[in-house]
């Protein structure tokens, strides 16, 4: 959105997503979605951080308001859920969204003018596996569905086995054995900054849906950022204590959790916190966003930086 000129983005439709929390660099993500030029609509159940910079803000419904298909998380199942209460206020489904903006634009494929029942017919149909013995009326039961392959686990791979020695990773001069090499751009941060960031989802907000519900802000409390009692004491911090965590990208402030649950060295936040529930800014802004070596994924976990006593940032810092 900054930097991409040929052609440039002049519009951006979200949903399902909260990039100015849940990206790298998520404060290179607000310059971006700042840009005065730049028409936003966001589709979102709750008024996120990303909907702030929204021209149009459009309610979206919950799971419990639509009828959908979900495949486990990880493990061979598959099952229909009903829609459990019709969608409140002016709410609309991802569906119906689609379908409506899909005709407005003159799109005339049938996909967009079928009813869920329909699609969920055609999207089964011809499936391969264990997807070919499904019935669409009993999934659409509700039962859940087992999809595990027979013969267990398959790998997609060009011998078909799982691969210690990749000659796919070879032909393209990577390492064909599992390994390990320092990242120079790595080792130059930790040289600057002694703590390495580790993030993971919150004990009860897996992602930053769950800030909408107030139950479950009190049930994970304050954002946080747990070290070791050696880093602490280091540090002249105690627990409970408000603490700011900088590096050269940005800074932010958290309450002070001590913990022997990690390893010195280490800086844990728990969860993507949006910056209403923080003392200032959100986790995301200290990631950069450069990719990793092999797969071009995000370096969350290649953050380095510090933490001292909270101070209100002074004029210049990089928040």
């Amino acid at each position: 959105m900054l930097e991409l000129d040929n052609p440039p983005i002049r519009a951006l439709f979200i949903a399902a997503n909260n990039p100015a929390v849940t990206c790298p660099d998520a404060g290179k993500v607000r310059r971006g979605l700042a840009r005065e030029d730049l028409f936003t609509v966001v589709h979102d159940p709750f008024l996120s951080v990303t909907a702030r910079y929204a021209d149009i803000v459009l309610p979206a419904a919950t799971y419990l308001e639509t009828e959908d298909l979900y495949r486990a998380y990880g493990t061979y199942y598959l099952q229909y859920a009903p829609q459990a209460v019709a969608p409140q206020g002016e709410a609309w489904s991802n569906f119906r969204l689609a379908q409506a903006l899909a005709q407005r634009m003159g799109l005339d494929d049938p996909v967009f003018r079928m009813p869920q029942s329909e699609i969920l017919d055609k999207m089964l149909r011809g499936g391969r596996g264990a997807v070919a013995a499904l019935d669409p009326e009993r999934v659409q039961e509700g039962v859940p569905n087992h999809l595990a392959p027979d013969g267990g686990q398959q790998f997609r791979t060009p011998s078909g086995k799982l691969e210690f020695y990749s000659q796919t990773l070879a032909a393209v001069g990577l390492p064909a054995m599992p390994d390990w090499q320092p990242d120079p751009g790595e080792e130059r941060k930790a040289a600057r900054w002694p703590l390495r960031l580790l993030t993971a989802p919150g004990y009860f907000q897996s992602h930053t849906t769950f800030s909408g519900v107030p139950f479950l802000r009190r049930r994970e409390g304050p954002p946080c950022c747990i070290l070791h009692p050696d880093e602490a004491e280091t540090r002249g911090l105690q627990d409970g204590q408000q603490v700011r965590l900088f590096n050269d990208r940005a800074s932010i402030g958290l309450v002070l959790k001590v913990s022997n649950e990690i390893q010195p060295g280490v800086a844990l936040v728990p969860g993507q916190r949006p910056d209403g529930e923080t003392l200032s800014g959100t986790v995301n802004m200290l990631c950069s966003d450069r990719y990793t070596d092999l797969g071009d994924g995000a370096t969350y976990q290649s953050t380095w930086l510090e933490v001292t006593a909270w101070q209100e940032p002074a004029k210049g810092d990089p928040l």
